[in-house]
């Protein structure tokens, strides 16, 4: 980390220097927020605007208590590594903060003070820790395309089958590295939705794209077909494969439509861009992430060789599809057979 260009982090108008790498150590010593006015707005918010913005209500014994809604998977910024940032933002604050347990669903951080100003000073340290750790917390649904057409279900379990059944190629494969057939799509972003108002925005961002960008270009197209042909994988070394996926053969038309959809939800900022602007489009068959979730023994590092696999399936057709739906679904997997994702918004293109 360079000192000198600590990252930027703009909480309703204003810009926080945050000095990340002393936020989420156990220390005691360190002193992680500088605050530093931006002048772009005449009327930037001060303490005694935001006595007007936020909520404190007089408690029986004559405190001050403010609540803030702090979507669940953020509370362990707050509370930090045994509790240390808590301690801090209390120690520094002169306030209680009150985080629900673990083990309970509410969203709701309590702020406990002897004044307003104390309250207030609080929510802003919450607020600039619940903003700088957005990008630490793991990506929680995805936009995709399913392809639970039978054709390609029915080619994926006969891939799936010839290698389980044949000795020479499935040394070191294990069956639960293969994806479910029914839960086989085309992934064209990820999302973070941590609380409703992200599902709500990330819902309707799916009806005004579907309206603007998708129904348009299908008019213009007709009908938009999806050929998957072909193995490839995330990585070069074939002897040590973590991601093995079927390729999409290529579609100008396809392409030109997955690539507008993303840039839709990037522009409305609900998406990022993380490597390109341009969707890589593939179904994924067998990855070793899945072993990852279901045994807390299995190393998150773990590989398996396919380059038998690959050789002899390299042209492989898996089948092809029509692109009828599009939905938002979780990424955590459903444990129900032959059941797709749970689905937060699922669309029919042709209603």
């Amino acid at each position: 980390m360079n000192i000198l260009e600590p990252e930027l982090v703009w909480v309703d108008g204003r810009c926080y220097r945050f000095f990340d790498s002393n936020v989420w150590s156990s220390e005691e010593t360190f002193s992680p927020y500088f605050e530093e006015y931006n002048q772009k707005d005449d009327d930037i918010a001060n303490e005694t605007m935001d006595l007007n913005v936020i909520q404190i209500d007089k408690t029986n014994d004559g405190k001050y208590k403010h609540c803030v809604l702090v979507p669940k998977l953020l509370h362990r910024f707050i509370i930090g590594f045994e509790g240390g940032i808590k301690r801090k933002l209390e120690s520094e604050t002169h306030t209680v903060i009150k985080i629900p347990k673990i083990d309970v669903n509410d969203q709701i951080v309590e702020i406990i003070g002897s004044n307003k100003s104390e309250v207030i000073s609080c929510r802003q340290r919450i607020d600039l820790l619940i903003e700088s750790s957005k990008d630490k917390v793991p990506f929680t649904h995805f936009l995709a395309i399913p392809l639970n057409d039978e054709e390609i279900i029915n080619n994926f379990n006969k891939f799936k089958e010839e290698i389980l059944n044949n000795p020479e190629i499935s040394q070191n494969i294990q069956e639960d590295y293969f994806v479910s057939a029914q839960k086989l799509h085309l992934t064209i972003g990820m999302l973070k939705l941590l609380d409703d108002k992200d599902k709500c925005k990330a819902i309707d961002t799916l009806n005004g794209c579907v309206e603007e960008v998708i129904k348009p270009l299908l008019n213009k197209h007709k009908m938009i077909q999806i050929v998957i042909q072909g193995l490839e994988i995330m990585n070069d070394d074939p002897t040590k494969i973590r991601v093995l996926y079927a390729e999409v053969v290529n579609n100008d038309k396809l392409q030109e439509l997955v690539d507008k959809i993303f840039e839709y939800f990037v522009d409305k900022g609900i998406m990022s861009v993380q490597y390109t602007n341009k969707v890589k489009l593939h179904m994924t068959l067998m990855k070793t992430s899945r072993l990852n979730k279901r045994y807390k023994g299995h190393s998150r590092t773990s590989t398996f060789s396919g380059a038998k696999i690959i050789t002899k399936y390299k042209n492989y057709y898996f089948g092809q599809s029509q692109l009828k739906t599009i939905n938002i679904a979780e990424r955590t997997e459903v444990e129900i057979k032959n059941a797709f994702y749970n689905k937060l918004v699922d669309i029919n293109l042709y209603n």
